[in-house]
């Protein structure tokens, strides 16, 4: 299994490049965290990629995912979300797509790199649940030591600062770091050309 959990809002349409091949998961919208872990219990594969939330969900469950995976790749991702970005703008997001969320939407897809494109039926409840988890969810056990983990950030990411990665080599320095000139959602394009040149 090839295993992509996408981030928040990060609809299949959206990221626009995601291999058939790889099996899809959008965090909330499919499973929530347990929902996750209960799908992958009894499955393995060479690879699991996590961007964002998808990628805090791994860090969150490492034990989980370093003896279903060969490799892990987290793009965005981080330790706590309101560790980088105030509770108060969560919060108002959460209040916003009650009455407009297509607006909601598009603005995170912008500003996260990703095309504004989602669903036409979209359970918003889901993406309020979502919202929530981000406010207080936080990776508290940190004590595996793992040889298969890669942490990539867009250099241009608008939503996450480079602290949040600078935070992750210092938890994790073990971990192999890229930066790369690209925004929050970097494309799946990127992420093979770091694969090919970790492998060569």
């Amino acid at each position: 299994m090839k295993l992509f959990i996408s981030g928040w809002a990060g609809f299949k349409e959206a990221l626009g490049d995601i291999p058939e091949e790889w099996y899809f998961i959008n965090p909330f919208i499919d499973f929530n965290e347990k929902g996750i872990l209960d799908f992958l219990e009894n499955k393995s594969g060479e690879i699991v990629v996590g961007w964002s939330t998808g990628g805090h969900i791994i860090l969150k469950n490492l034990g989980f995912f370093s003896e279903r995976f060969k490799e892990m790749i987290i793009i965005a991702g981080f330790k706590k979300f309101t560790n980088y970005i105030d509770s108060k703008l969560i919060k108002k997001m959460i209040q916003k797509i009650k009455t407009d969320p297509e607006i909601v939407l598009k603005n995170f897809l912008i500003n996260a790199g990703c095309s504004q494109c989602f669903p036409q039926q979209i359970n918003y409840q889901k993406l309020i649940d979502g919202l929530e988890f981000l406010i207080f969810s936080e990776v508290i056990n940190t004590n595996h030591k793992v040889d298969n983990l890669v942490f990539i950030q867009g250099l241009y990411d608008k939503i996450l600062p480079i602290k949040a990665l600078e935070d992750l080599k210092d938890t994790y320095p073990f971990a192999k770091t890229y930066v790369v000139k690209k925004p929050h959602w970097i494309g799946f394009e990127e992420i093979k050309k770091i694969k090919a040149s970790g492998s060569s």
